[in-house]
């Protein structure tokens, strides 16, 4: 064989060797190992929250509550948890102390346990009184003052010369219950009842037994729920006649 042709052969082979090289180092990249990041499970606690929307003096049943799964960094102090298997259980015929929204974690400030102290007494604020007073459509805004609503008092009294002098006693005064009527519903209008009952301080309620027994008469009238942004303006007549048997 020719020396020429050996020696192209072999040039021919190193280069194809060479290209055969090039073409699977081509095919086969290099990869980087898959990394998989597992989620990082948040601990929870079982916490007993409102099966249904509730107002003030509803009873409960267990049926009213149910066990969620709550992060356990959110609990707050006063939540009923698993600790005891059997509150919801223990929470049967208990009564709620302010209106409650399903979903909201039952909290021992707002209900009522069954054979506790009575349910009015629970209602009052610390250190306050429940004072009750006899009122009439007129003296007490038609009927549409109702159990959670805030009242002004004022004493109605005839002097001698059978003229009203009318005396402010109290502000922003919270009703308890009209008649026997504590339940805060939204649906109703307004109670036409005859007893209101107010929650005051104890100097306050001293004065209000002593007007009830007075020959004047308790005028109780309703305030908003909102306050004003700007001063309001007096609309009352600098002077004010006084109507007597059809005379002024």
């Amino acid at each position: 064989m020719n020396i020429n042709r050996i020696a192209i052969l072999g040039l021919a082979l190193v280069a194809g060797g060479a290209a055969f090289f090039l073409m699977m180092s081509g095919q086969e990249p290099t990869q980087e190992p898959v990394r998989i990041i597992e989620p990082v499970k948040e601990e929870t606690v079982r916490v007993l929250v409102a099966g249904r929307n509730m107002t003030r003096g509803d009873r409960l049943s267990p049926e009213d509550t149910t066990w969620v799964a709550w992060p356990k960094k959110n609990v707050q102090q006063g939540f009923i948890t698993n600790d005891n298997p059997e509150a919801r259980e223990e929470l049967s015929n208990a009564v709620a102390r302010s209106m409650m929204v399903a979903g909201e974690p039952l909290v021992e400030a707002k209900i009522v346990r069954a054979g506790s102290s009575g349910l009015m007494a629970a209602l009052l604020s610390p250190g306050m009184r429940a004072v009750t007073v006899r009122v009439n459509a007129e003296s007490a805004s038609g009927g549409f003052i109702l159990p959670g609503d805030r009242v002004d008092i004022h004493y109605a009294e005839r002097d001698d010369n059978d003229k009203v002098r009318l005396t402010p006693v109290n502000e922003d005064i919270r009703v308890l219950a009209i008649d026997t009527a504590y339940v805060e519903d939204p649906e109703v209008a307004h109670i036409e009842g005859s007893n209101v009952t107010l929650e005051m301080t104890p100097q306050d309620a001293e004065y209000i037994i002593a007007a009830r027994n007075s020959r004047g008469s308790i005028q109780l009238t309703l305030r908003s729920i909102f306050e004003p942004e700007t001063q309001i303006s007096q609309t009352r007549r600098r002077e004010i006649q006084v109507i007597r048997y059809g005379r002024s």
